[in-house]
């Protein structure tokens, strides 16, 4: 009788430490990995995976995620609980550079909570730049560009394959830092203020006219809400309104504010320019 309890007790020992090994040793390597980019917000929106067993068991997980940049890695960490609906996993990286500049890849490898070890790296995801481009001379990004006063540029000069960038900088009194001596070089102008209208000067290490690039971003505000505004008629058939636009956003031309006037009665809407417009039934 004293064998079969201590079998018994031998077993259940067993059992447990197989167990825990077992949860020990769960890998669950990324299936599946998908990168966008987001051009307007200048992110990076990721989608991985890892096999339905992992959600059906509702394992508590951690995923090592590396964005790499030319010979830059960034490395973030993500926990969480799966469930088991089974829904891909998301992630967002924001670039301090235009992701249309340089070639961005992402990937991941993924633990287990009751896990000791960590699952392979996913192979990389990689988001093309204007760095792989084939082009005939450096191109600057953004070419031309509105920021508003206060905010950061950030700018980069793509030279040539072959060719290094040796001089990117600004034709103003804005403050800024560059990085040169690649392919791709850097700009960030930061806290910009109104100061007229900024050039931007990148040259390759030559000195021929397809060796040289040029843009130029504007620096405004934001308009005011229109005040004192009024309108008058003298025939019911012409209405003359005026009103004041408050204060100068230092944009013009193309690039000065639109005004639209809406007719309450009939909701028709009128394109205005400046300050009179005169609407005729």
């Amino acid at each position: 009788m004293m064998n079969h309890f201590v079998f018994l007790a031998v077993l259940l020992h067993l059992r447990t430490w197989c167990t825990a090994y077992s949860q020990e040793s769960l890998v669950f390597p990324v299936t599946y990995l998908n990168v966008h980019k987001d051009l307007a917000l200048q992110r990076l929106l990721v989608e991985w995976d890892v096999d339905k067993s992992a959600h059906n068991a509702e394992l508590v997980m951690s995923f090592e995620i590396q964005v790499r940049r030319a010979d830059e890695v960034w490395t973030e960490f993500v926990n969480t609980t799966l469930n088991k609906s089974r829904k891909p996993l998301h992630w967002m990286w924001d670039s301090d550079l235009p992701l249309e500049c340089m070639s961005h890849s992402v990937r991941i490898r993924s633990k287990a909570e009751a896990s000791k070890s960590w699952s392979q790296w996913s192979l990389w995801e990689t988001i093309q730049g204007l760095d792989t481009s084939n082009i005939s001379e450096p191109k600057i990004f953004p070419d031309e560009k509105i920021i508003e006063e206060g905010f950061d540029i950030s700018l980069c000069c793509i030279g040539r394959k072959g060719q290094i960038i040796k001089e990117f900088f600004l034709n103003s009194p804005i403050p800024y830092f560059n990085r040169t001596n690649s392919q791709v070089g850097l700009l960030i102008a930061k806290n910009v203020t109104f100061k007229g209208v900024p050039h931007v000067l990148c040259r390759e290490s030559c000195y021929e006219d397809n060796c040289f690039a040029h843009a130029v971003f504007f620096v405004g505000r934001p308009p005011d809400a229109p005040h004192d505004f009024s309108c008058q008629t003298r025939n019911m058939k012409e209405i003359t309104c005026t009103w004041d636009k408050g204060r100068d956003t230092y944009l013009y031309g193309s690039h000065s504010s639109k005004y639209k006037l809406s007719e309450h009665l009939s909701t028709t809407t009128f394109p205005a320019v400046g300050r009179i417009h005169r609407c005729r039934n």
